[in-house]
């Protein structure tokens, strides 16, 4: 862990002079949890104190920043609501039996989640409840056990218990220190503390927001902060997402609306056939370039232009990079600066200049050799849903008419992922291994429309014909030349004209797609 010099000062102090300070207890904390089993130690130290009034309780360190006129507690919830779940104990002890006790106040504690704070509010002031209850109970009766002790309790409270107090200078190093020291649990996860901040925010404002499906809601508010934000090149931890929200999310009705219909905005693009690319060659990265577009009301199912000139030639330095080993990374700066120009205003031709320039500067990133991209397409190591994305692609870049609902197109292996005995017996492989070669080579591939795909299943290929022709020639949209299998040579040559058609989709995709002459090169 690395922290600044001097963004840390330490000061040993009786605990009970911090008691009229407000304190907080942050977002990215758990609920409180200690059960009886944790203040075992806790109840033994405070006999041993009360019996040597010399000595000194050591309630540990206690990690704080300020905030908002609070201390904010990163480590020592646990302790300091224990300590006032025993001063409640005391007060209501000696209320109930009627003796007189010193004055002693429960520490003002309040918690940044709204419904922590209703809970806490609810033991402390009400009645008792979860998940305060059992510890509570434990200390009432660990108190009326020692009821002769009472007053001797209070005085150690207010004068023997002591802790170091750890100032941090700001919140990040104060979160950092409770992630690797805490004594109270993990910290919540992303999700948790996105999921958290927002279902609160929308109960305490009154406008209604799902965050039922965290996957999506994580990554369109990453993209929500990359258009508000100058600087995202910092990590995306809970501290920043914290200090994000606040700022830009919930900091009142007004931007909570506008966040919420951004998000809603985003998710009429959720069909958009690019997503499902961008999903295919797993480079989720990208799609906060698609998402900025649609928050900048740049629609490229409408204007084409955003996408044959930026979308997929990303897609395609993407794939390339991924064929070359290349670290993900240099896509990321990539990608930062192209939501930069489109932040600006900064049109597609340009975006696109920009694109071709940083290629051939970089040529062993960006550039792969022919034969090389032709041998990745039959390369079984190399992932099913780069191949895949590249037969999308070229549909998506052929179709000018309208939009490809991608969601109801199949991959089909026409040589079968479980050939029956029929392909054997005709002079294909017997062994799994040699099987394995010829299913996920790209010439094995076609596109074909979802409820054809499930009758066809592992037959031989003179019976799937049948059924493919009787599709094929009427689902127009996937007539595209990649996509186009001469099922006779495939029958009679069987391997050669799989690697065959293989290395005529690689000229294809060189010659045809946006950026393949400059990405493959001869």
């Amino acid at each position: 862990m690395i922290i600044k010099n001097n963004t840390i000062s330490s000061e040993y102090v009786k605990l009970y002079d911090w008691q009229d300070r407000k304190i907080g207890i942050p977002i990215f904390q758990r609920f409180y949890a200690w059960k009886e089993k944790e203040i075992v130690q806790f109840k033994e130290d405070l006999l041993n104190v009360i019996a040597d009034k010399n000595s000194q309780f050591y309630l540990l360190d206690f990690i704080y920043y300020e905030e908002d006129g609070k201390i904010k507690f990163a480590d020592g919830q646990q302790r300091i609501v224990t300590l006032n779940n025993l001063i409640k104990a005391i007060k209501d002890v000696s209320i109930e039996l009627g003796i007189d006790v010193e004055d002693i106040e429960l520490f003002d504690i309040s918690y940044d989640v709204f419904s922590n704070q209703k809970k806490y509010e609810t033991h402390f002031y009400n009645y008792v409840t979860s998940p305060f209850k059992k510890v509570y109970l434990d200390l009432y009766s660990y108190v009326k056990s020692n009821v002769d002790k009472i007053n001797d309790m209070v005085k150690v409270i207010k004068n023997n218990i002591y802790v170091y107090m750890k100032k941090c200078s700001n919140a990040d190093d104060a979160f950092n220190i409770f992630q690797q020291i805490n004594t109270g649990g993990k910290p919540l996860s992303k999700d948790e503390v996105i999921k958290t901040a927002l279902d609160q925010f929308s109960l305490a404002y009154g406008i209604r927001f799902d965050t039922s499906k965290m996957k999506e809601v994580r990554q369109s508010l990453i993209s929500f902060y990359k258009l508000k934000s100058s600087n995202y090149e910092k990590n995306f931890d809970n501290m920043e997402i914290i200090t994000f929200l606040r700022e830009y999310v919930t900091k009142n009705r007004d931007t909570y609306q506008d966040f919420v219909d951004t998000i809603t905005l985003l998710s009429t693009i959720g069909n958009s056939p690019i997503r499902y690319v961008i999903n295919y060659i797993n480079r989720n990265t990208l799609l906060d370039v698609l998402n900025i577009m649609a928050m900048k009301h740049i629609d490229i199912n409408t204007n084409h232009d955003y996408l044959i000139k930026v979308m997929i030639p990303l897609c395609m330095m993407s794939i390339v990079l991924s064929l070359n080993g290349g670290s993900p990374k240099t896509f990321r700066y990539l990608l930062n600066e192209i939501v930069d120009d489109i932040k600006s205003g900064i049109g597609p031709a340009t975006i696109n200049a920009k694109l071709i320039d940083k290629i051939n500067t970089d040529k062993t990133t960006w550039q792969i050799n022919i034969n090389d991209f032709s041998n990745k397409l039959g390369d079984i190591n190399t992932s099913r849903g780069i191949k895949k994305a590249l037969l999308i692609i070229d549909v998506i870049y052929r179709n000018v008419s309208g939009t490809v609902n991608v969601d109801t197109i199949n991959l089909e292996h026409i040589y079968p992922q479980n050939p029956d005995s029929e392909w054997a017996a005709n002079g294909w492989p017997s062994h799994r291994e040699q099987q394995k070669v010829l299913i996920d080579n790209i010439g094995n591939y076609l596109l074909l429309c979802d409820s054809v795909n499930k009758q066809i299943q592992n037959q031989y290929i003179t019976h799937k014909i049948v059924k493919y022709n009787s599709i094929i020639t009427r689902d127009i949209l996937l007539q595209t030349p990649m996509n186009t299998v001469d099922f006779a040579r495939f029958e009679n040559e069987q391997e050669s004209y799989i690697d065959y058609r293989k290395d005529e989709i690689a000229k294809s995709i060189q010659v045809n797609l946006p950026l393949g002459r400059v990405l493959i090169r001869n």
